[in-house]
Order: C-alpha cells, then sequence, then structure tokens
C-alpha cells in the first residue's frame, strides 16, 4: 500500500468505505487507485461522489468520472468487480450507504425517463429472483446517461 498498489489501494478503500465506516479515508484510497488508472476504483469512486447530495461540484465529478468508464465500455465490468469484492470478501460484514428517496443525478427537466430509475431497478430485482428473461439488461437500453447512473447507484448501494 504504501508504494501505492491501486489493488491494494482499492481492496483497503472498500473495507474503509464499507466496513470500518470511514468515508474520507476510503475516498482519498480510491482517488489514488483511480489516479493509478484501476477501472474498479474509478467505479466505486464516482458511485460514492454522485451519492452526495451536499456538494454539487463532487457529484458532477462523480458524473465524470461515470461517463470516462461508460465511453471506455468499463462499466459492467467495474461493477463486476466491486460486486465480487464486497459479497466474497467480508460476507456479512458490508454496511453499504443508504440513498435517499427523492435522490436523482438527472436533473434534465425534459428527461422522460428522470426519477423512474428505482422503479425499474426493484423490477428488475423482482424477474431475476423468478428467474425472468427481464431481469437481463440492467438499464443499457436507456439514453439518458445520467439516467443510467441513478440505476446503477440503485444496483451500487444494494450491492451485498
Amino acid at each position: 500500500m504504501a508504494a501505492g498498489n491501486p489493488e491494494l489501494l482499492f481492496r483497503e478503500a472498500l473495507r474503509e468505505l464499507f466496513i470500518r465506516r470511514n468515508e474520507n479515508v476510503g475516498i482519498q484510497m480510491l482517488n489514488r487507485a483511480s489516479s493509478r488508472g484501476h477501472a474498479a476504483a474509478k467505479y466505486a469512486l464516482s458511485m460514492m461522489l454522485m451519492l452526495r447530495t451536499d456538494y454539487n461540484v463532487e457529484k458532477q465529478k462523480g458524473l465524470e468520472l461515470y461517463r470516462e468508464l461508460d465511453a471506455a465500455g468499463l462499466l459492467a465490468g467495474s461493477n463486476a468487480r466491486c460486486f465480487s469484492i464486497l459479497t466474497q470478501s467480508w460476507p456479512g460484514e458490508v454496511q453499504m450507504p443508504r440513498i435517499e428517496e427523492q435522490h436523482t443525478v438527472c436533473a434534465s427537466p425534459r428527461c422522460s425517463t428522470r426519477g423512474h430509475m428505482p422503479l425499474l431497478y426493484d423490477y428488475r430485482r423482482r424477474a431475476a429472483e423468478r428467474n425472468s428473461v427481464h431481469a437481463f439488461g440492467r438499464a443499457a437500453h436507456i439514453p439518458c446517461i445520467q439516467c443510467r447512473a441513478d440505476y446503477d447507484l440503485q444496483a451500487f448501494v444494494n450491492l451485498p
């Protein structure tokens, strides 16, 4: 970690954030790991920043990181990496942050999907419980990237 190994920084950042509940240290570690090219760290950092309701600048920075991952085609793999570490490394110990009911990343007044991502996530989750074909696809079909970020936030806080 002292040498700045991005994988170790990423794992320890997740431990700080979701087990020890030390948000400031965890976000600093994610910053260091993502600046060294760790895509899953960038994904986790984008999620944590977009969850912020009190800092609009940080929320926008999170959306910018999310857009970079989307453009590089790294969203699904980064989400899967976070999921595997949080569920397999520390089963039962992880405490994910809560998302406020009216929290949205999308601020466009003309967006037809704005505010509907919690409903879509819940629908997909229930479909997965029934092994339905409707469980697949996540939010990739939604043209608004901000709404896709909202969907991924729902999935992120419900990981383990």
